[in-house]
């Protein structure tokens, strides 16, 4: 009959081989409630019967992962297994002096720092990120943004439309413009058997086929799209912030009742020589821009044709994220300590600014291009 070495040594004992740094193995049988420390001074004693090598310059590391193990815990608890092998190597210890010198590792002052760089040359072209935390505070940027957002949610809106799941998307999108419900009272119906039986005698179906059409599909799919546009606009018009009187009273003094003044500032933002345009009936892009985001120009181009801006379009809960920030401007400052939007809220700050400051530069040079002719024309005799 063949006996197991669990049963011969007990079934709680675990058998251990430990390798020495020189190659040499040391194997026996540990209890599972043995301390690592105590597995370590036999392995030490073992190899090093004359006593040379104290126990505090080695440790105990397991073979299969690397790991350490602690001194203070088991076998059990560090789940060793049986006959798993265990590397006694030795640790690496500072030189002595350095470990208590706290001088030696403590930084140096500033006056020591600016006397060392001090004849170092200036560096040139240091690039600075922005401090989008300080720069939010501010209403431009904060408009800027609000701008930016609508813009990208909309052309968010018509990639998810062509994508494969666009119902479910569209309704997600569509779900974070209603508001919350509060105070939703559980409503419980009870359906009787006869009201089953009802509902399962459904009566079939001619033969007629049912398959999609490929019109029928594209149609339904800018119809999803239109719908969530329009209530993404009227949103929009909705979440503005009420005109203030003096806003109102200057439309008043032009002619309009109240109910259209409030309905143009609302519509405008708020800007009282858009309001008065939107009123005469001028109800171009310029005007809109205000409330509808940025116009379809080559800054909204460049923004849309920026690979992390595309992938963050592609997410929907980017997406929510960006109404979340139409919406209160407080939810921008949240979304950039987030380690998700704050690359991608960074990328568009950094490439609307700086394609901002080009289009600037670009109408200054053709300005002072098309100024030449005239001037030299009017010099001559």
């Amino acid at each position: 009959m063949l006996v197991s070495d669990s049963a011969m040594t007990g079934s709680s004992d675990i058998f251990v081989k430990v390798v020495s740094p020189e190659g040499q193995m040391f194997t026996t049988y540990f209890p599972e409630d043995t301390l690592i420390e105590e597995v370590k001074n036999r392995a030490i004693d073992y190899f090093y019967p004359t006593g040379e090598n104290g126990t505090g310059r080695y440790k105990i590391v397991r073979v299969c992962d690397t790991t350490t193990l602690h001194d203070f815990l088991t076998l059990g608890q560090e789940q060793i297994a049986m006959y798993e092998e265990l590397l006694l190597i030795e640790r690496r210890v500072p030189e002595a002096g350095t470990l208590w010198d706290l001088g030696a590792v403590r930084a140096p002052q500033s006056g020591a720092i600016m006397a060392a760089t001090a004849s170092l040359p200036t560096p040139q072209n240091t690039v600075r990120q922005p401090n989008l935390q300080s720069l939010l505070s501010t209403n431009e940027l904060s408009y800027e943004l609000r701008k930016i957002l609508i813009s990208l949610v909309e052309a968010g809106a018509r990639l998810a439309a062509a994508g494969r799941n666009y119902e479910l998307t569209l309704a997600q999108l569509s779900a974070a413009l209603d508001e919350p419900l509060r105070n939703q009272q559980i409503v419980v119906q009870v359906i009787t058997p006869e009201e089953i039986a009802a509902r399962l005698n459904v009566p079939e179906t001619d033969g007629a086929s049912t398959a999609p059409v490929v019109g029928d599909e594209l149609y339904k799919r800018a119809e999803y799209l239109r719908r969530f546009l329009e209530k993404f606009r009227l949103w929009r018009s909705r979440i503005m912030e009420p005109p203030n009187p003096e806003s109102i009273a200057a439309l008043k003094d032009l002619g309009f009742s109240d109910e259209d003044a409030d309905l143009a500032l609302r519509t405008t933002g708020s800007n009282i020589p858009a309001a008065a345009s939107w009123l005469i009936g001028e109800r171009g892009s310029s005007v809109f821009e205000l409330i509808n985001g940025l116009p379809d120009g080559s800054i909204l181009q460049t923004l849309l044709k920026q690979p992390q801006i595309q992938r963050g379009l592609l997410n929907t809960r980017m997406l929510i994220a960006f109404i979340a920030m139409v919406g209160q401007t407080g939810n921008a400052s949240l979304w950039l300590n987030s380690p998700h939007g704050s690359p991608l809220l960074s990328q568009i700050s950094r490439t609307y600014h700086s394609e901002k400051y080009c289009y600037a530069v670009n109408q200054f040079s053709e300005r002072q291009e098309a100024s030449k002719p005239s001037t030299s024309k009017q010099r001559k005799p």
